[in-house]
């Protein structure tokens, strides 16, 4: 992976999250726990795509555009057929990834889209409803107090 394309994004990542710190108002809570957590920001990167025909630091994210859009793409479907047992966290991580795999990935996408006001609480309640500790209240909100640099 390219070094200088990492520092680039660590830069842009820290001068956002700063700035949502400062300014809420005018930032996405969605997009600053994407940039936080380091996950693709899908619902937010129409810009950098129009702009530069892709993100130019998808190889950078730690949970990658694919993961995150073939899970939601998958909840979407299911929870469209009205199959909400599909969509239970457990079934989920099996799909994607197997037994603790992904299991902090598949967290963090699904809370990124949640954060966005993705899905209804009807799916949201059917994902909690087979899950572990650390999936059984999903993130809803995002806040500046949220943010720490360490």
């Amino acid at each position: 992976m390219d070094k200088q394309l990492i520092a680039i994004y660590e830069l842009k990542r820290q001068a956002f999250l700063l700035g949502y710190i400062q300014n809420r108002e005018h930032f996405s809570d969605a997009l600053a726990f994407a940039y936080y957590h380091r996950v693709a920001p899908i619902f937010h990167e129409a810009i950098m795509k129009e702009t530069y025909a892709e993100d130019p630091f998808d190889d950078v994210y730690a949970v990658k555009k694919e993961f995150v859009s073939d899970v939601l793409k998958y909840v979407d479907e299911q929870s469209l057929a009205g199959n909400l047992q599909a969509i239970e966290f457990y079934k989920l991580e099996d799909r994607f990834g197997g037994y603790k795999t992904n299991r902090i990935e598949l967290i963090r996408a699904l809370e990124y889209a949640r954060i966005d006001r993705r899905f209804d609480e009807k799916v949201w309640a059917a994902i909690e409803s087979n899950a572990p500790a650390e999936a059984n209240s999903l993130e809803a909100t995002f806040s500046p107090s949220e943010i720490h640099f360490s």
